[in-house]
């Protein structure tokens, strides 16, 4: 062997080198490629397994075979899947596939090469819920196209390493530096490819077998990289679903790192990508609890987040525990309530402002909400209504206060969009409108919102305009019917100059209650409007104004006697002449028409301090008929009259006027009345110049 000459030697060294050479090549690609694909078969099916068995949790929970078969058809639609076995702990719920397959003993593959006896790569993946097993999923996937890739590489290289032995001595010392430098480029593409260098195409020079050898390699890098694009296409797909996800989604390792983030979780607090994954989430939720995690029906948490900007927030977490490539791993979705909270605290102070009552009854029949108005409308607070936190409760209070005269039942109360109208006996008696309407009119199981309104004053102040156009009409017409019948009388007959002026007299007083109605309406209309808000006040002594009025009523009405107790001095006090005559007249005309005949009207004067403020009061006292309570609290309404039956005149204005003149006044009105024994109306008018002021 030494003997041989330098030339065979040089060849036999070539080609040993060449063969070594070869041989490594050879082993390292194949070795290289076996390992990628196992890799990328082995997450593919893991994440396979994994999808299928987070879909069939629910149909496995529930025996649902229906939709298990579904599922495993829609697996089964991916070629490279033999087989797919669903069970839950007891029993085999649902298997489709190769059946010789099935029916061999089930042993999950760790490589490639332990599944090559029967061309199956086996998985097996735990149906798992908040730590508890409720299933597995046991899955077979083709390796038979990795093989034939593997064999036929080997196979290629192989038969290029045998050429290249065969014809290296021929061609040694003309091809030696190209053979070389081919061969260097091949090895450095492996490398390259090893490390990650996907779809790497070696240019094809000639037909030698160093070109099969990069022919095969250019095909086995194509077929790589066609294996990987289509994993990076599910991932992407998988990216993309979560990216435009409107909840946050993230991925957190047991150790609260960050894994993974979609935009909207990105976009919620505020971060780049790079800023938040790798982080561990305390940073950004600080409160966040691991130890929850899988304590069934625990695994919703309502806690705050931080912003970018350092901004509370309100979140509602819900997290489960899973695993992946070996490891544990927390996913969750994240909800910001912020918006939520502001929008219902919104609602909430509108509701709870509004003068309107709002009852809301879920589908069941429970009461959901009510705000404050509505305790108002029906004399309820909070700790008395805990009682009747379900409809039919409610409507069985509500039949206790009815009027039952006017209600026989409460079907009017689940009539839809349809107005209609409570009667209610109270304390006081109230008229409530009452107005139910879906939320979601088209769903039949939607909770409905009940609208209560307290129309009471506007029907009574309906009522009393009814009432008051009525009494307005007799009032107007008894002076006109006079004032006619007078004027025709002097128009169709001559009488004495003593008669005629009789007659003129009467007109002219009718003329005059005509004029004192009239300038009654006036009145309120000016005060609806606002036109009058101040009057021209003088300063003095009201002795004159009270003193006339008196006596000239005294003079006009022969049933009553008024006792009149002049003070000592009048004290000055600020009033307008005309106002203030009005409201003597109004108060002492009351007396004389709610007191029977022969009934004496007292009239006094008094010093007293409101507030610190000395004034003179006026106190008119009359012996008649009185007012109750509820009667004494509506006095000075406008339209309202004491009495109903039409036997008093009057318009129900007089009192409501008088009022308003006495707050133009800048004084008081306090009545106190009994039943049967009389009434005391006070007026007050505030001193401008002391009474000792006054004496000097």
């Amino acid at each position: 062997m030494f003997n041989l000459s330098f030339k065979f030697k040089t060849i036999l060294g070539i080609a040993l080198i060449e063969s070594i050479f070869l041989f490594i090549l050879v082993f390292n690609s194949r070795t290289i490629l076996q390992e990628t694909m196992e890799k990328d078969i082995q997450a593919y099916v893991q994440s396979t397994v994994s999808l299928i068995g987070i879909a069939s949790l629910n149909a496995v929970l529930s025996k649902d075979l229906a939709t298990l078969d579904s599922i495993a058809d829609f697996s089964l639609h991916n070629s490279s899947v033999l087989y797919v076995r669903i069970r839950d702990l007891d029993s085999t719920l649902i298997e489709k596939g190769n059946q010789s397959l099935l029916q061999a003993q089930f042993n999950p593959d760790s490589s490639i090469n332990s599944s090559k006896t029967d061309g199956s790569y086996d998985a097996l993946s735990d149906i798992v819920l908040d730590g508890n097993k409720f299933g597995s999923i046991e899955l077979g996937v083709s390796i038979n196209e990795q093989n034939i890739i593997i064999e036929q590489a080997t196979k290629d290289l192989t038969l290029i390493a045998i050429i290249e032995l065969i014809f290296v001595g021929l061609f040694s010392l003309l091809l030696g530096v190209m053979l070389t430098r081919r061969l260097t480029l091949l090895k450095e593409s492996a490398q390259r490819l090893s490390k990650g260098e996907l779809g790497l195409q070696i240019p094809l020079i000639g037909g030698d077998e160093v070109t099969a050898a990069s022919k095969a390699f250019n095909e086995m890098s194509s077929k790589i990289a066609d294996i990987t694009e289509k994993l990076n296409f599910d991932k992407n797909r998988l990216d993309t679903i979560m990216n435009t996800a409107t909840d946050s989604i993230f991925m957190i390792k047991i150790d609260g790192n960050i894994s993974t983030l979609n935009q909207a979780a990105l976009t919620l607090f505020g971060y780049k990508n790079e800023v938040m994954v790798g982080h561990n989430i305390a940073k950004f939720i600080p409160s966040y609890k691991f130890s929850i995690i899988n304590i069934p029906n625990k695994n919703i948490q309502f806690i705050n987040g931080i912003t970018a900007k350092g901004k509370d927030i309100k979140l509602e977490i819900h997290s489960n525990m899973t695993y992946f490539d070996g490891e544990t791993y927390i996913v969750g979705v994240i909800r910001d309530l912020t918006l939520i909270d502001q929008l219902q605290n919104e609602l909430k102070a509108v509701l709870d402002i509004s003068e309107s009552g709002f009852l809301l009854v879920t589908s069941n029949d429970n009461i959901s909400y009510m705000n404050e108005s509505f305790y108002a409308i029906f004399d309820l607070t909070p700790e008395t209504f805990e009682e009747q936190h379900d409809f039919p409760r409610f409507k069985s209070y509500l039949k206790t206060i009815l009027d039952p005269e006017r209600h026989t039942d409460l079907t009017l109360l689940e009539k839809i969009s349809t107005p209609d109208v409570l009667y209610l006996k109270l304390p006081k008696e109230k008229i409530v409108k009452v107005i139910r309407k879906k939320i979601n009119e088209n769903d039949n199981k939607s909770s409905q919102i009940l609208f209560f309104l307290d129309i009471t004053h506007e029907s009574i102040v309906d009522r009393m305009k009814t009432e008051f156009l009525t009494t307005a009409a007799h009032e107007l017409r008894t002076p006109l019917a006079s004032v006619m019948g007078f004027s025709e009388l002097l128009s169709l007959r001559d009488y004495s100059a003593e008669k005629t002026k009789v007659i003129a007299s009467k007109i002219n007083t009718q003329s005059i209650r005509l004029k004192g109605l009239l300038d009654d309406l006036l009145d309120i209309a000016t005060i609806e409007q606002r036109t009058v808000s101040q009057i021209t006040l003088q300063q003095g002594s009201i002795e004159e104004v009270l003193t006339e009025l008196i006596i000239e009523m005294s003079a006009f009405d022969n049933y009553h006697f008024i006792d009149f107790l002049k003070p000592a001095h009048w004290p000055t006090v600020e009033f307008n002449p005309t106002k203030i005559r009005q409201i003597f007249n109004n108060l002492l005309s009351n007396a004389f028409k709610y007191s029977p005949e022969t009934m004496k009207i007292m009239v006094s004067t008094a010093i007293r301090m409101e507030d610190g403020v000395s004034g003179f009061a006026v106190i008119i006292e009359d012996n008649g008929i009185g007012m109750t309570p509820n009667e004494l609290s509506h006095v000075g309404e406008r339209f309202y009259r004491v009495d109903q039956t039409g036997n008093i005149p009057g318009t129900g204005l007089g009192l409501n006027l008088t009022k308003e003149f006495v707050k133009m006044h800048n004084g008081k009105l306090d009545i106190t009345s009994d039943i049967g024994k009389g009434t005391t109306v006070i007026f007050w008018l505030p001193i401008t110049i002391s009474i000792e002021h006054n004496k000097e």
